[in-house]
């Protein structure tokens, strides 16, 4: 357990469209960085009712902190209808920002981390910040700006994106290439909290037979499939198809139902598995015989690509298991795994290069255990989850020690 010297001193807010026990990436981020923490020095802020009776079961990755739920607010429709957009969106976040408010004082919190993901949360907890006089910090796991594709939305969030980066305590980005962004945009120097992964995941796997079930060679892939991935997953298809082995196929364990899958041509050498529960997914990791981690090519928020880090990254580096990614050239991906040498890569939208390193890797023993080696090293070099925390806390220095 975390101990702080004085918990009157440190009460923080986190604002997130998601939390636990929510199945998503950044949900799982957070449920790692907090679940340690006394539950009084920190309340927990969404939209999403996690009181409602779906997310009030027993779920082991309930935090223990005070969930507070933001009901929607009320909206004057013609106002967008008659290009009054502007004037809408400010409403809605001085809406929100009071309600923030008042659980701010609620709380008697002294912080505030607003984490990106939905367009009114940064600016409204930024408004409520300034309000209540409490610090302000951004927890940006994508672009702000360009993860908003609409163009009225985009146009709001580079409205507001200048003042609440330049006027935060500090800015908090999962990985160098969203960091190295936002100093280039505003000469500002964000802290790199690398996206961690389980506490029981960064120890020494188990070495295991390769392929893991004789007859079968099984590539996998786990989370979510939208448009920042379809192309990736087409050209992982008809790599396997070239290369024409049965035994081979793509299993993925997604929330995405099969149907949608097929209307974006990820059909034939491809296995659909229901989402599974996390405490199961690093077992079907383990067992896989090659882990794919893709972006999309050809999407309609490039720059959300370059800069992302998917939170099953590490999860993936700690599993043991070989891993190709197939990602564009200068995003942090292919970037990362090149460097470390952790997974190989494929960053051209070229099936037949997947097919050659599909072959690679079934072929070349030693370089399976080579990469599998390093993905190990830094599974606990940069995702560590004491060390992500860690750094997490330093935010609030001086008065959180341990």
């Amino acid at each position: 357990m975390i101990e702080l010297t004085d918990q009157r001193e440190i009460k923080f807010a986190i604002l997130s469209h998601v939390l636990p026990p929510s199945w998503s990436g950044q949900a799982m981020v957070l449920y790692r960085l907090l679940r340690p923490l006394d539950q009084g020095c920190y309340c927990l802020i969404s939209r999403q009712n996690y009181d409602s009776e779906i997310y009030r079961g027993d779920s082991p990755f309930r935090l223990k902190a005070h969930y507070y739920h933001l009901p929607a607010e009320f909206r004057i429709g013609w106002l967008s209808r008659f290009g009054l957009f502007p004037m809408e969106s400010w409403l809605q976040t001085v809406q929100r920002a009071r309600r923030i408010s008042q659980i701010l004082k609620r709380e008697q919190s002294n912080a505030v981390v607003a984490c990106s993901g939905d367009l009114y949360d940064l600016p409204a907890a930024y408004l409520a910040s300034r309000w209540r006089d409490v610090r302000y910090y951004a927890y940006l796991f994508d672009d702000y700006v360009y993860q908003w594709a609409a163009p009225l939305h985009r146009a709001f969030a580079q409205r507001w994106e200048r003042v609440v980066v330049e006027r935060a305590a500090r800015i908090i980005v999962p990985n160098e290439f969203l960091g190295k962004e936002y100093e280039d945009r505003y000469g500002i120097k964000p802290i790199v909290i690398h996206n961690p992964c389980e506490e029981s995941e960064t120890g020494q796997t188990i070495e295991r037979a390769w392929p893991a079930h004789l007859g079968e060679i099984k590539i996998v892939y786990t989370g979510a499939i939208y448009h920042a991935h379809y192309d990736a997953f087409q050209n992982m298809l008809t790599a396997i198809r070239e290369i024409g082995r049965p035994e081979m196929k793509l299993h993925l364990y997604t929330a995405q139902p099969a149907s949608d899958l097929e209307q974006q041509a990820i059909t034939g050498p491809v296995v659909v598995h229901s989402h599974l529960p996390r405490r199961e997914i690093a077992h079907v990791q383990q067992d896989a015989d090659l882990l794919f981690l893709a972006l999309a090519f050809r999407s309609p928020i490039p720059e959300v690509i370059r800069t992302s880090a998917p939170g099953k990254t590490g999860e993936y580096l700690a599993s043991g298991r070989p891993i190709l990614v197939h990602a564009p050239s200068d995003s942090f991906l292919s970037w990362y795994f090149k460097k470390h040498e952790c997974g190989l890569v494929v960053d051209r939208h070229e099936p037949a290069e997947l097919t050659q390193a599909i072959l690679r890797i079934i072929e070349d023993e030693p370089l399976r255990k080579h990469l599998a080696k390093n993905a190990l090293v830094c599974a606990k070099r940069d995702f560590d989850p004491q060390v992500a925390r860690a750094d997490f806390l330093k935010l609030f220095q001086p008065t959180i020690k341990g």
